[in-house]
């Protein structure tokens, strides 16, 4: 197969002249990270380096695993893994990486974001509608992936560094990685590469799920320079590739059609997100500033039994600007955000041009400000954003949208230990790029008159905490009006327009411990996701999926002495009655509970050496994940892949 070759650097290298606007200092200081986030009442989480660790996490199937409002379907696949939270797709999310923004959709039938989740230093996860400071267009929620620096990597005490690491996978695999890093008082440098393969895996049954192999390729760059003892410019760059043979719908097994059959053929994902972000900690006294230049660039690459080589690009190119300033004890935040995506059909095979151009472009410029208020035992914090979207299709048709988006949140400290809260956030979201594949379809086309979504969600929950133990809750409903899709038509008006309101209600309670060498966690959530009064299914492509009620549950236990720690986890995920797509009769997803063991032993006190084991699938369950697309009615077949069975992983990790 062709690789593809990873995009030109032009964007960051033309920025790196801006490093000059800032003079340096005499004796500067290793400067901390500057974040604009959120603030809202939903019940947040974030997934921290060491836990992506212990759970030798491969994909995100691993990453998420223990959160019960969240589920990845497409199987033991990388390559077909979709996130979804409260049941709303990654479409309909804000995702990040390094605040550079992963926006837009390749082909529906495969991941949004491959990336290496050891490379991973923090995950952030707003649920429900975001918050005006998490950006434009973040209808169900926000991700923010931040990878890891030479701080993260370097021992106690070191300037300079390398690590080396080894790991197989008796369901089927192995992972190498090689790191270079390094810190001085005015520099520091990143170079990490990694490597991740993968043969046909065994399910439950110890039946080889047919091409689910793959090879996975992932590269990190970083260069941090002080330029005083209050500012700072990083520039960096990281590629993931993601190469193998597996079916054109990779998440549908291979069947037989008489006209798009779904037969294995070579396919590439190929990701490079490069960025240039300067920080400073009191930017000319209006508060501490975080500015960033980015690009990011998707490409597809697949060649049919037939022969015929074609793939989709999607570009991204963006500029966030945010400041955050204290008064007293409290905070005023604002800021500015610009994206630009573009998108291509590659070698369009189409005679009479009904594809048309077989390119796009949409561009979002917007700004908010959002303050918060600590009155002792009440915290209010209210904000807004005003986003200007326009775009313009293949077709040469062009769709313009505006709107404010605000929102609000209390938090009321009833007691100590005891807080009550609750919010409402709005987003709009303009009308934006048809997924790529789509535009070497020549009946997938805009309807004249298309609305932008708009979303609501109100929430209200607690949190309670006292020796050791902490309880918390959420309720929620949200909707997304005008929710955008293509539908399966021949009309001459166009088969891609608004398809209603989307709504969701559900919950989650998490109780949890830590205290000395314990922690423990337990937790359950439901979520209902319907359009216009009917439950989400699986062939909702774009919007969602319902799932059953989720349980999970995590005990870990550290031996300090021995460098040990112990970890115990399982999901469990209740059975449900769902409607398939292309049936008229009501199916039914069978529950599962998946227990996983994990290991950590550091032998040695400077931390040089790492051994991780962990134990997936204990009991070599058969199933399905609930989001994976399951029966299909017109193939009278399950065409989603199983999860993998039993997996042993053992990994080495040593740093000098």
């Amino acid at each position: 197969m062709k690789r593809l070759p990873p995009f030109r650097l032009n964007l960051l290298l033309s920025l790196l002249p801006l490093c000059a606007l800032v003079h340096a200092k005499e004796s500067p200081a290793q400067l901390p990270v500057v974040k604009v986030t959120a603030r809202t009442a939903t019940q947040d989480d974030t997934v921290t380096r060491s836990q992506l660790e212990l759970r030798q996490a491969r994909d995100l199937s691993d990453v998420y695993r223990a959160d019960a409002e969240i589920a990845v379907g497409g199987g033991g696949s990388a390559f077909a893994q979709k996130v979804y939270i409260r049941g709303m797709e990654e479409s309909m999310l804000s995702l990040s990486i390094d605040g550079a923004q992963q926006n837009g959709k390749v082909y529906h039938h495969q991941t949004a974001l491959v990336i290496d989740p050891q490379l991973i230093r923090a995950i952030e996860i707003e649920k429900g509608t975001a918050a005006a400071s998490a950006g434009p267009g973040a209808l169900g929620g926000a991700i923010r992936l931040y990878t890891v620096d030479a701080a993260d990597l370097l021992r106690p005490g070191q300037s300079w560094g390398a690590s080396g690491s080894a790991g197989a996978y008796n369901n089927k695999g192995w992972r190498g990685s090689l790191n270079a890093y390094g810190r001085t008082e005015q520099l520091d440098l990143l170079f990490a590469a990694s490597r991740v393969t993968t043969k046909n895996y065994r399910d439950g049954q110890g039946q080889v799920v047919a091409d689910s192999a793959s090879e996975r390729e992932h590269y990190l760059g970083k260069l941090g320079l002080a330029l005083s003892d209050k500012s700072r410019v990083v520039a960096s760059w990281q590629r993931s590739v993601d190469d193998g043979v597996r079916n054109a719908r990779a998440n549908m097994v291979a069947f037989a059609h008489p006209v798009v059959p779904n037969d294995p053929i070579p396919q590439e994902l190929a990701r490079d997100t490069a960025s240039l972000r300067f920080e400073s900690a009191d930017w000319y006294g209006l508060g501490a500033l975080e500015t960033q230049f980015y690009r990011t660039e998707v490409g597809t690459d697949r060649t049919t039994k037939a022969g015929r080589n074609y793939g989709e690009r999607l570009d991204t190119q963006g500029f966030d600007l945010g400041l955050k300033r204290g008064f007293g004890r409290h905070e005023l935040k604002y800021g500015l955000n610009w994206r630009t995506d573009e998108t291509e059909a590659l070698k369009i095979q189409d005679r009479f041009k009904n594809t048309g151009s077989g390119r796009e472009r949409s561009h979002v410029a917007g700004g908010y400000a959002e303050g918060s208020l600590d009155l002792g035992q009440v915290d209010v914090s209210a904000g807004v954003r005003y986003d200007k979207y326009s775009y313009t299709d293949n077709h040469n048709q062009s769709y313009r949208s505006s709107g404010l988006s605000p929102s609000a949140s209390l938090r009321w400290e009833v007691t100590q230990g005891l807080v009550l809260k609750a919010g409402h956030a709005r987003a709009l979201r303009g009308v934006g790029l048809k997924e790529a594949f789509m535009l070497d379809i020549a009946r997938w086309k805009n309807a004249a008159e298309i609305s932008p979504e708009r979303a609501a969600n109100s929430e209200v929950g607690f949190e309670y905490g006292a020796a050791g133990w902490n309880f918390s809750g959420n309720v929620y409903r949200q909707q997304i009006r005008n929710f955008i899709t293509t539908f399966s038509c021949d009309a001459p008006g166009g088969c891609r327009g608004n398809a209603g309101t989307a709504h969701v209600k559900g919950y989650e309670l998490a109780l949890g411990y830590g205290r000395g060498v314990w922690r423990g966690r337990a937790s359950v959530a439901e979520a209902k996701p319907d359009l216009e009064g009917r439950a989400l299914g699986d062939g909702d492509l774009g919007l969602g999926v319902r799932t059953g009620r989720t349980w999970t549950g995590a005990l870990n236990y550290r031996m300090p002495q021995q460098g040990l720690e112990l970890g115990w986890q399982a999901r469990r995920v209740e059975a449900l009655s769902y409607l398939p797509t292309g049936s008229e009769q009501m199916g039914f997803k069978p529950g599962y509970v998946v227990h996983d063991l994990q290991l950590a032993w550091r032998p040695m006190r400077d931390e040089r050496l790492r051994v991780n084991v962990a134990l997936r699938n204990l009991f070599d369950k058969f199933y399905y994940d609930q989001a994976t697309y399951a029966f299909n009615g017109w193939q009278n077949k399950t065409l989603g892949f199983a999860e993998p069975g039993r997996d042993l992983r053992v990994e080495l990790n040593w740093r000098y």
